[in-house]
């Protein structure tokens, strides 16, 4: 027979509830905001210019710094409409994963001094074969985002022939 296995969860904090739903709807209440498509476009462009698939340091640099003002932007964005289907409102709760997402991306560029693949640095045109054996992991620390060189398993004697490089 199996004993019945109670679970305690922890108690419901509904502060941070209504703190969690107030920050979901405030793009409704905004009045001095933006239209979330304008920054949305910009920051496309910021990493299409900056963060394309070939970079510099200075590119890449500059890249952080626009990124910063575009998360400025974001915190007052303005949509309208109602709470039923209502793409501006999704494209505005979706601006802070794109911000994170676009900084990291920019952050490891900037880290990974070498090419390889879809990654061109101008600044660094080989290949480093030290980081063909690591991976860059992007976790959230108490100051932001902090990136760290995890080491990947060797590849299989056969995938490893394949990935040899004969120059």
């Amino acid at each position: 027979a199996f004993a019945k296995q109670e679970q305690t969860l922890g108690s419901i904090d509904e502060e941070e509830i209504a703190g969690v739903a107030t920050g979901l709807l405030k793009p409704f209440s905004s009045t001095d905001g933006e239209n979330p498509y304008s920054i949305h476009e910009d920051l496309r462009d910021v990493m299409q210019e900056n963060v394309g698939i070939v970079r510099t340091q200075e590119d890449l640099e500059q890249a952080l710094v626009e990124i910063e003002k575009l998360r400025v932007r974001a915190s007052t964005v303005k949509v309208g409409g109602n709470i039923q289907f209502n793409p501006g409102w999704h494209l505005a709760l979706d601006l802070e994963n794109m911000l994170d997402i676009s900084e990291i991306v920019t952050r490891a560029a900037i880290q990974r001094t070498e090419s390889r693949g879809a990654h061109t640095r101008e600044d660094y045109p080989d290949t480093d074969p030290d980081w063909g054996g690591f991976n860059l992991v992007a976790r959230q620390g108490e100051g932001g985002f902090e990136l760290e060189k995890t080491p990947l398993d060797p590849p299989p004697p056969e995938l490893a022939e394949l990935l040899k490089d004969d120059d």
